[in-house]
């Protein structure tokens, strides 16, 4: 949980919501979410090629 939310905090747009509805905030969690599982699958696919 903790590592979650340091990844989370390095999204400047989640830490300044200007959108204080509680369904634009969680639209923002998954797209940053999204955004990351995304990076570290391609990080992962990538060494398995090179393997």
């Amino acid at each position: 949980m903790e590592r979650s939310l340091s990844w989370l905090s390095r999204y400047r747009r989640l830490n300044v919501i200007v959108e204080r509805t509680k369904t634009h905030l969680i639209a923002f969690v998954e797209i940053a979410f999204v955004s990351i599982l995304s990076r570290r699958l391609r990080r992962l696919t990538a060494q398995d090629c090179s393997a």
